[in-house]
C-alpha cells in the first residue's frame, strides 16, 4: 500500500511484476481497506487471472532478438532492417532508401542494438512528433512551451510548469510512434489541454471534450495501448506501472480498479 497526493479515490492496481497495490489519499483511514478488499474480491481474482496472462505472453516473446522490421502506426511506416554482424565494438546506424535501416556491429549483444535503436527512434520521434503537436496547438489555438521527447516506462504522455512564469512544458513518449494516429492525437490533446488545467477537473475534460468529442472512448482505448509497443524495446519485464491518473498514461499492461470509499484526512495532508 502507497499514499499518494494526487489521488482522491482508493486506487487498486494489478502488474507483472508488483501483483496487488493499493493506493490511497494521504490522511486514509487504513482500517477501511479490509473491507473495500473483500468488496472487490472478484474483481481481485479476475485482474490476477489477466495479468497471469499477459505474464505468459511476454515470456513467449523473444526479448533479445533484433526485430526483422519496425512498425510505426502513428505515421504509416515499416522500416526493414538489415544486420551485419562485425567486430566494431559500437553499433552503427543508417537509413537507406526504401526505409531500409541498416545495422551493423555486435548484433549477438542485444543491449547494444537495442540502445542504438531506442536513439534513432527517440530521434525519429522528435522529427515527427513535434510538428504534430506545434499543428494540433495552431489548430486550437493552445500556447505551450518545449516540447521534449523521452522514454517513458509509467507515461504516455506529461505537461509540466517548471517556473512561474514559463510557458508549459510537453513531453511526450517516443513510444507513441507505434501507437495508432487516433491514439498520438489523443495524448497530444490531452497534453495540450494541461496548458490551461493542470489538473483533472471536471473544467479540464470539459475543455477536452470540446476539442475532441470521442476523448472519453479513446482514454479507454488508450488503457491497452501497451499491445502495440514491441517486446524487444525493453530487457525484462516492465515495472509497476499506473493506469488510472489520465495525466499519466499507460503504457505496459496491467488491470486496475477505483473504488469511492468515505475519506479521513489529517490536518497536515491538504490537498491530495
Amino acid at each position: 500500500m502507497r499514499e499518494s497526493r494526487r489521488t482522491k479515490h482508493v486506487h487498486l492496481r494489478f502488474s507483472i511484476r508488483s501483483g496487488l497495490e493499493v493506493v490511497v489519499p494521504v490522511g486514509f483511514d487504513r482500517d477501511a481497506i479490509p473491507a473495500l478488499l473483500e468488496e472487490k474480491a472478484r474483481w481481485i481474482e479476475r485482474a490476477e487471472r489477466e495479468v497471469e496472462a499477459q505474464r505468459a505472453l511476454l515470456d513467449s516473446w523473444p526479448h533479445d532478438r533484433l526485430p526483422e522490421k519496425i512498425e510505426l502506426l502513428a505515421v504509416g511506416e515499416t522500416w526493414g532492417i538489415d544486420a551485419m554482424s562485425t567486430d566494431a565494438r559500437r553499433m552503427s546506424l543508417r537509413e537507406h532508401a526504401g526505409h531500409r535501416l541498416a545495422v551493423s556491429g555486435p548484433i549477438g549483444e542485444a543491449a547494444r542494438w537495442r540502445s542504438a535503436l531506442k536513439r534513432w527512434l527517440a530521434d525519429k520521434a522528435g522529427a515527427e512528433l513535434e510538428p504534430w503537436v506545434e499543428r494540433e496547438a495552431s489548430t486550437h489555438r493552445l500556447r505551450h512551451g518545449p516540447v521534449t521527447i523521452r522514454w517513458q516506462k509509467t507515461r504516455w504522455g506529461s505537461c509540466s510548469r517548471r517556473a512561474a512564469a514559463a510557458k508549459p512544458v510537453l513531453s511526450l513518449n517516443a513510444g507513441l510512434l507505434f501507437l495508432p494516429p487516433h491514439l498520438v492525437r489523443y495524448v497530444i490533446l490531452h497534453e495540450l489541454c494541461h496548458t490551461t488545467r493542470m489538473d483533472h477537473s471536471p473544467a479540464f475534460w470539459r475543455r477536452l471534450e470540446r476539442i475532441e468529442p470521442a476523448a472519453e472512448a479513446l482514454r479507454r482505448e488508450l488503457r491497452s495501448a501497451w499491445r502495440f509497443v514491441p517486446s524487444w524495446l525493453e530487457a525484462q519485464l516492465p515495472a509497476r506501472l499506473p493506469a488510472q491518473l489520465p495525466a499519466q498514461l499507460p503504457a505496459q499492461p496491467m488491470a486496475a480498479a477505483v473504488l469511492t470509499a468515505p475519506q479521513r484526512f489529517d490536518s497536515a495532508a491538504g490537498r491530495t
